[in-house]
């Protein structure tokens, strides 16, 4: 059964269907899409529809311990994020004649993960993926954890902007800069447990071990200001894809989220993913525009 959450999920940040509001060629086009660590639904919902007026369904589950403020990830072990990967796919694989998907940051991994369990997936696309942690300085929560139940990301200066980022997109009423929220809110809303944050490099540890494996078409987006994602860790990855179907495309000025509508880079990376759909598509899309 999909994951049904204990906790209050807002309705934007709960799993979707999108379907396909065009007819492709000579079959169904089915994309599965799988969120980040701390992402939800919301972040790929837009694009999803853009996808589904061109003749893609689209479909994101949501991940146990996600879809509210990171608290909720307390205890959740990553073995229930790749049941839940799998969980979705299983639901949707007999709906399709063709089956693509795309992975953000660690959802990334996730997909990969798929891709190597059922080779009719078509192609991969991977959104500023996970390769290791963001800040070398998080690798020691697989001590700390015994000892410190909770992290406390804004005491990180590299981790700043992220941390104000998930805030607000969460609530973008909350008056981040009042003094009185960063004394009394600010911990409660962003506080991180440990031993998640040691799942999620246990996630990107395993993606290591996948990305040379991975021999399906693929492509890469990924912005040149992302918080989330350390420095030439991307380059890592898509040097050991050994496929000869790959391709990296960067976006400057944008940052861990390029898919979303408030980055201007979507306007060319939503076309771009149409494109790859289309480019190993065996049923249909030629004749529907990418604009």
């Amino acid at each position: 059964m999909p994951f049904a959450p204990t906790y209050d999920v807002p309705e934007v940040r709960r799993a979707y269907t999108e379907l396909a509001r065009v007819n492709t060629e000579n079959g169904r086009i089915g994309l599965l899409m799988l969120h980040g660590f701390l992402g939800s639904p919301l972040s790929s919902h837009p694009m999803a529809n853009y996808l589904a007026d061109r003749g893609v369904s689209v479909h994101c589950p949501l991940l146990p311990g996600h879809g509210h403020y990171p608290d909720k990830l307390h205890k959740v072990p990553r073995q229930a994020w790749l049941a839940e990967a799998q969980e979705a796919f299983a639901t949707i694989q007999g709906q399709y004649d063709e089956l693509f998907l795309m992975g953000h940051s660690m959802g990334a991994v996730l997909a990969a993960h798929l891709c190597l369990q059922n080779p009719q997936v078509r192609g991969l696309i991977m959104l500023t993926p996970l390769y290791e942690a963001p800040d070398d300085r998080l690798k020691l929560m697989k001590f700390l954890r015994f000892v410190m139940p909770w992290f406390y990301p804004y005491k990180l200066r590299s981790m700043r902007k992220l941390v104000r980022e998930r805030v607000l997109d969460f609530d973008p009423t909350i008056d981040f800069d009042d003094p009185e929220f960063q004394e009394n809110e600010l911990a409660k809303v962003s506080r991180v447990s440990t031993s998640s944050l040691v799942e999620m490099m246990k996630v990107a540890e395993y993606g290591r071990t996948l990305w040379p494996k991975l021999t399906k078409p693929s492509i890469i987006f990924r912005g040149g200001h992302d918080p989330a994602v350390k420095p030439g860790t991307i380059d890592k990855l898509f040097a050991v894809l050994p496929g000869p179907h790959k391709k990296l495309k960067t976006f400057p000025e944008a940052g861990h989220e390029p898919m979303r509508p408030f980055d201007p880079a979507h306007k060319e990376l939503w076309p771009m993913a149409l494109e790859f759909i289309r480019t190993y598509s065996k049923i249909g899309l030629a004749t529907i525009p990418t604009k």
